[in-house]
């Protein structure tokens, strides 16, 4: 399902996964690693104006998935190591993040109206605090009219069962982003599971396959673009039973 509205937000850019003809672009990847390299510098610069600026330019060039899986994600991640092998302060890693974050909640005031369906709630594990991979798929789903209720980060079990029952969610997603923090998301993953909903997972500390074994629910993958295509068509589904 693709929102008719997607095509005409971010000037132009489709947020569909299915951007074959982007992929076989032979000039995307040096784009997009240019891209990388622009925000990581306007980060030790402390310039969020230029993080976002180069944000816009990748949803411009590959459209709103691809600038997620393609650059959110990735410099994530690179701002993560760097943090930990000591090439950033935490000033600069901060503002990097926040910036991201901005970015993200901006693009989702562009999002077309919702279905009138419950929504679904995303939750970081007890002990993650990484929130961006969340907020990301948030607003991928978001541009497919799928409503969401996004609880942040380090959210309990009990405080992520109470969300989904109140909110009479359409189903629940769980991201964990530290592999240490791992068994404390499973036990948020078995508590939603047991409310008899469709329970999905995603995040780097699901990525090793050994990680994901005897789990309730669905695995997302590591693109979220993928991801987003997959939790809705199981809502959809869903609603035609």
């Amino acid at each position: 399902m693709v929102s008719e509205a997607a095509p005409f937000v971010g000037g132009g850019a489709t947020t569909d996964h299915r951007e074959s003809a982007a992929h076989t672009d032979p000039t995307a990847e040096p784009v997009a690693a240019q891209i990388l390299r622009s925000m990581l510098r306007a980060a030790r610069l402390l310039d969020p104006v230029e993080v976002q600026e180069q944000l816009d330019r990748a949803a411009a060039a590959f459209g709103i998935a691809r600038c997620v899986d393609d650059i959110v994600m990735p410099a994530t991640r690179r701002l993560r190591r760097l943090l930990a092998n000591g090439e950033q302060t935490t000033a600069q890693h901060l503002l990097a993040i926040e910036s991201l974050r901005t970015w993200l909640s901006h693009r989702a005031s562009f999002a077309p109206a919702p279905l009138s369906i419950g929504p679904i709630v995303l939750a970081c594990g007890p002990r993650d605090r990484d929130t961006v991979g969340m907020e990301s798929l948030a607003l991928l789903l978001r541009f497919q009219r799928v409503p969401c209720r996004v609880l942040g980060a380090r959210v309990t079990p009990f405080t992520l069962t109470m969300a989904a029952q109140a909110a009479d969610a359409m189903g629940v997603i769980v991201m964990a982003s530290d592999i240490r923090r791992l068994p404390q998301a499973v036990v948020s993953l078995q508590a939603a599971h047991a409310l008899d909903l469709p329970v999905f997972f995603s995040g780097p500390a699901f990525a090793l396959e050994g990680s994901r074994l005897d789990l309730p629910g669905q695995y997302l993958g590591v693109r979220l673009g993928l991801g987003c295509t997959i939790v809705v068509d199981t809502v959809l589904m869903g609603l035609q039973r």
